[in-house]
């Protein structure tokens, strides 16, 4: 408990700028008359004569006990001597009158710790006392010096030490000789274990900057002890109520100046600055830069800069810059920058810049640049620039620039320039630019859409599929006498991209695009319906000339890699150029049969195409 005093008399020094340097609040003169009155109220009754205020421990100074006291013109000291005879020393402050035990109520145990094996010293080992929660490490001798109360009391001394069996024995006040403690190292078979890196608070880097090398040792000793405590209170880890033990103690209050350091919270944590917690957290943490817990949390975690999580979270994580889980999140985690969880997402992540998992995504990942999944997202992916997800996505990823899964995509993908899905898309792709699946199953809409295999739909500009449907045509038409066209797709849906020339003394050049489907009516028989829009040009390029032709091909397969077609066509035409250089066609509304003008520029014909298609 002295460490409690000391952080109170720190604190009241902070907050009493004006410090008298001979207040003699112990040599003031009152009087003053109880009977059978509580303690606490008697303290009232001569702080208030006194003009200043008390401040000691409840625990060791009980308000409720009953005390009877009769001084007139007495001393403040001597009327505190009254009430607690020696047990007590007071110290002084600006305005406060500090109660604390005296020196006299402790006593010490002393001695060695030595392996009973080899007799050799053990440095570093914890010698601590359960029930009064208080502890030491030994030097580099071995040698420990334990502080304990009551002398009416024997103690249980207990040591503990990595690789070691724990050890107890019970000590007397009234023992003059030093103990001797020893301890026996633990059997392990050498196959029964690795070496691996340093776990737990005490192993990370960032705690590390915090907390003293006796401290961390300790928290090694003593993994395996912890202690239900009502509150803490520090200034710094090892500076608090629980002084070297503090990393012992559950706590369901905590209040930390500038950093604590606990076994665990069962309650609610806040700090100025840190909080690092060996086990878990259950309830709240507040913590202007960072909060750390080596186990579990369970409830909710604020930060000004990062929280960190050794094991699963079960909760809400906000921090200015970072959230990380080593284990699962159920959850959320709101970072300004980057949230991390090594294990599987149920709930969500929302970074300004990245979220990164290891596992899978039941849910939503949100952030202003970067979302990667390790396994499979069953929900959404929404960033501005990339998404990735190692394995299958369930659900949406939507980007500002690309998208990717590696393996099915089973719902929608939305990117302003690229989308891949390596293996299956069993859904919808929709880009800016370009679309990619090895297998498509559903619908890609882009300029440029890529697959090996589809029985789905491409929708754009260039359809390519490895395994599809690719065709060179030949052939002549009312329009053109050598027409030249490339078709790509599958037999659902494929573009077409052609050009045509009508060659001699009636010149004309044709450009379209259009989109087209095959229908198979036998072994050898199929119809293909077409729709294109054909640029016409007819000498003079300031007129814009073209035509809509809607045509339905019949086309006879003569081996697998050569049909012959012939094909019907309606074409609806525009023309608004009214001269005609030599040499350039002048009859387009006249050709084919049927030709209707149906305005000035507008006119129609019925028309036909025969040629051959190639592979």
């Amino acid at each position: 408990m002295n460490y409690l005093y000391k952080l109170i008399c720190i604190i009241l020094c902070i907050v009493s700028p004006f410090i008298a340097t001979a207040q003699q609040y112990l040599n003031k003169n009152i009087n003053i008359d109880a009977k059978r009155k509580p303690v606490g109220e008697v303290l009232k009754t001569i702080s208030k004569q006194g003009g200043f205020y008390f401040s000691y421990n409840s625990e060791l100074i009980q308000d409720d006990s009953l005390v009877s006291v009769s001084a007139n013109n007495k001393t403040v000291r001597q009327v505190l001597g009254m009430l607690f005879d020696k047990n007590f020393e007071y110290t002084e402050t600006a305005t406060h009158i500090i109660i604390q035990p005296s020196a006299a109520m402790y006593w010490y145990a002393t001695g060695y710790v030595k392996d009973v094996v080899t007799g050799e010293s053990i440095p570093h080992a914890s010698v601590y006392e359960k029930t009064q929660f208080v502890s030491t490490l030994t030097n580099e001798l071995g040698y420990f010096r334990l502080r304990l109360r009551d002398r009416n009391k024997p103690a249980v001394i207990s040591v503990s030490k990595s690789w070691y069996i724990d050890t107890a024995i019970v000590v007397h006040a009234s023992t003059k000789q030093e103990v001797k403690l020893g301890i026996t190292p633990k059997n392990f078979e050498l196959d029964s274990f690795v070496v691996t890196k340093k776990t737990g608070v005490e192993g990370n880097w960032l705690s590390r900057l915090f907390l003293s090398s006796k401290q961390r040792m300790q928290g090694v000793n003593l993994g395996k002890f912890f202690a239900d405590k009502p509150y803490q209170t520090s200034l710094i880890p090892g500076l608090g109520t629980h002084g070297r033990m503090s990393g012992q103690a559950v706590n369901k209050f905590s209040f930390n100046l500038l950093g604590g350091y606990a076994g665990g919270v069962n309650g609610f944590e806040m700090a100025g600055v840190f909080n690092i917690n060996k086990t878990d957290v259950r309830g709240a943490q507040l913590a202007g830069i960072f909060n750390m817990a080596g186990g579990r949390v369970s409830g909710l975690q604020i930060a000004g800069v990062y929280n960190h999580v050794m094991h699963a979270s079960e909760g809400w994580q906000f921090a200015g810059f970072a959230n990380l889980v080593n284990a699962e999140l159920k959850g959320m985690q709101i970072g300004g920058a980057y949230n991390h969880v090594w294990g599987n997402i149920e709930g969500a992540q929302i970074a300004g810049f990245v979220n990164l998992t290891k596992g899978n995504v039941n849910g939503t990942q949100i952030s202003g640049a970067v979302n990667y999944a390790d396994s499979t997202v069953n929900g959404a992916q929404i960033a501005s620039f990339v998404n990735v997800a190692v394995e299958k996505i369930e659900g949406v990823q939507v980007s500002g620039a690309a998208n990717y899964a590696h393996d099915t995509v089973e719902g929608t993908q939305i990117a302003g320039f690229v989308n891949v899905a390596h293996t299956e898309m069993e859904g919808t792709q929709v880009s800016g630019f370009f679309n990619y699946a090895k297998h498509v199953k559903g619908v890609q809409v882009g300029l440029i859409n890529i697959a090996d295999t589809s029985s789905g739909v491409s929708i754009g500009f260039v359809n390519f599929i490895a395994k599809g449907y690719h065709k060179v045509v030949i052939s002549s038409n009312e329009v053109t006498n050598i027409h030249v066209a490339g078709k790509l797709g599958n037999r659902n849906m494929y573009t077409i991209l052609s050009f045509g020339v009508n060659a001699g003394n009636q010149m004309a050049l044709t450009g379209g695009y259009g989109i087209g489907r095959q229908f198979n009516i036998s072994k050898h028989f199929s119809i293909n319906p077409e729709l294109t829009v054909n640029q016409l040009y007819l000498g003079d390029f300031e007129y814009t000339n073209g035509f809509f032709r809607l045509e339905a091909g019949v086309n006879y397969k003569l081996n697998k890699y050569l049909s012959a077609y012939i094909a019907p066509s309606y074409n609806y035409c525009y023309i608004d150029q009214t001269k005609f250089p030599a040499g350039y066609r002048n009859d387009i509304p006249n050709l084919g049969f049927g030709g209707t003008r149906h305005n000035k520029d507008w006119t129609s014909w019925i028309g036909w195409s025969v040629g051959i298609n190639i592979f």
